[in-house]
């Protein structure tokens, strides 16, 4: 009970408190979904959306989802963004301005010149084409903006549709790490996926 009161009370302490923008940080747009940055406010959200179903295709994500988390993440998140590390964006639909996920650009190096992606989309808003529009609007942020030269995704081999959507975004299969992911009392394959800047596809 003591532990739970006081990841209760991290969690309060952080919904009212905090700046709820940094500068500079980029904001993407399409007839769909806009990305924006994550805000304190998102906090409540966030942990009604990680359900089961979601956990379950993510390679480190823990379940039960709970507020202390989101504030956690939200904090390493605007550290790494300060830091020019990472870009995690809040994903939310234009119409009723519905937060309904995140995807990130992590692992930025401008010196090599690529960043790992990563997303992941509540249960209820699967199949609306959210996930494709996201990764569109991140790749061509990545490429155009940031000038990367590579962005790549490690995806689990039973993850079909987020397969399907990386597929449907231009990226390729650049191998598979056999049996490196054990959750759930299994051994898990992972397929790397990768693309590269079009004057190199």
């Amino acid at each position: 009970m003591l532990v739970e009161n006081i990841r209760e009370q991290q969690s309060r302490n952080v919904i009212h408190g905090g700046v709820d923008s940094l500068p500079e940080f980029p904001t993407l747009k399409s007839k769909l979904v806009r990305l924006r940055q994550l805000r304190y406010k998102d906090i409540p959200t966030i942990p009604r959306l990680v359900t089961s179903r979601v956990v379950r295709y993510l390679l480190h994500v823990p379940y039960p989802y709970e507020m202390v988390d989101a504030r956690r993440f939200i904090n390493k998140s605007r550290r790494n963004f300060q830091l020019k590390k990472e870009l995690d964006f809040a994903i939310e639909l234009v119409d009723n301005c519905s937060l309904v996920g995140v995807i990130s650009l992590q692992k930025i190096d401008t010196v090599s010149k690529n960043a790992q992606m990563g997303y992941w989309i509540g249960d209820k808003y699967w199949n609306m084409g959210i996930a494709t529009e996201s990764i569109n609007l991140v790749i061509h942020h990545a490429f155009h903006v940031l000038r990367l030269h590579k962005v790549y995704a490690n995806v689990l081999a039973t993850n079909r549709a987020s397969i399907r959507v990386l597929e449907k975004n231009g990226l390729k299969t650049e191998g598979v790490l056999k049996h490196s992911i054990y959750k759930d009392d299994k051994f898990y394959d992972v397929v790397l996926y990768y693309r590269l800047t079009r004057r190199f596809n």
